[in-house]
């Protein structure tokens, strides 16, 4: 089993979350260190600017869910899996920090929009993220 973070589409409640239905939550959280993220449809994560912490969940997926997200993400080509360190919030609300797997896309369209908060959909899914990070 492999750890994943996501922090667009993939969260509950988006367009793509039915990949990880079989897939276990583990807790919310947020990246250790500070990412730009950008919106052009999709969200783009990137590691070149330093804005905030990414908000996200984070997934216990199994070979074949992996497998399935590096084909829906474009790994390794458009968008890179790099193992990244991640703050999380479990269901008793401890906060741990644990290693991920998260998507990194540096080709940043010229026509997107900076999300400086680092949370995708924040209106839909921002739970406690700015009251902790």
């Amino acid at each position: 089993m492999e750890l994943v973070f996501v922090y667009g589409t993939l969260k509950q409640g988006f367009s793509n979350h039915v990949l990880l239905k079989h897939s276990k939550l583990v807790g919310q959280g947020a990246t250790q260190n500070r990412y730009a993220m950008y919106r052009s449809g999709i969200p783009f994560v990137s590691q070149k600017e330093r804005v905030s912490t990414i908000s996200g969940e984070v997934y216990e997926v199994n070979k074949n869910t992996l497998h399935n997200l590096d084909i829906l993400e474009g790994h390794p080509n458009w968008y890179r899996r790099i193992k990244t360190p991640i703050d999380i919030i479990n269901k008793t609300g401890d906060i741990k920090t644990i290693n991920a797997w998260l998507y990194f896309n540096e080709e940043i369209p010229e026509q997107a929009e900076l999300i400086k908060s680092g949370i995708y959909g924040q209106n839909r899914s921002s739970r406690f993220f700015s009251l902790l990070f």
